[in-house]
């Protein structure tokens, strides 16, 4: 009996603290920093470094299996504006892997884990083929501006899967604004 009666107290205090509304706490931003220990590094710069505070990147990989995990991480973008991260192969063939937002102060930030080489946002009639990631040998890394409209892309011209995404800024401006000098090695 005296347990029940401890319970039915403990509730009943617990009940009264989380009545004041001036105690709820609302949801916060939390910023997770990835372990990049392992993980190799390339710088991406600005293709227009004349301005005063020119973009900057990183695009931090790994590669193992056959496939490429990867963050890419840029600042002095234009805040809240859409960008699609690019890998482009050593035959020159693009795919947009990626569009994100910068947040307010013009940062980004991006994860991914490509297991093949394929467009995951809306492309136009140039879309290439799905391909092994091996098969590109060599991949250059860009951020570029994603002028889409939103919604989903009609484009399905090989019938091999459904429409993509698009998440752009709809304004058809797809500029390149970081680019990578270096390249990254995606076959023995």
């Amino acid at each position: 009996m005296v347990r029940h009666v401890a319970l039915i107290a403990l509730l009943a205090l617990g009940a009264a603290a989380c009545s004041n509304e001036s105690d709820v706490q609302t949801p916060q931003s939390v910023t997770i920093v990835p372990d990049l220990t392992g993980y190799n590094t390339i710088t991406l710069a600005a293709t227009d470094p004349r301005t005063q505070s020119a973009p900057v990147g990183t695009f931090n990989y790994l590669v193992v299996d056959g496939a490429i995990d990867w963050y890419l991480f840029a600042t002095d973008l234009v805040p809240a504006r859409a960008y699609r991260i690019v890998l482009t192969a050593a035959d020159g063939k693009e795919y947009a892997v990626a569009s994100r937002r910068s947040d307010d102060i013009g940062t980004l930030g991006a994860h991914g884990v490509e297991t093949a080489l394929m467009n995951r946002q809306c492309v136009g009639a140039e879309d290439p083929s799905r391909r092994s990631l091996e098969s590109a040998r060599t991949l250059r890394v860009a951020l570029k501006s994603d002028g889409s409209a939103s919604g989903t892309s009609t484009n399905d011209l090989l019938g091999s899967r459904s429409a993509l995404p698009c998440g752009g800024n709809g304004d058809g401006n797809f500029d390149y604004v970081l680019r990578s000098a270096d390249s990254v090695a995606v076959a023995p």
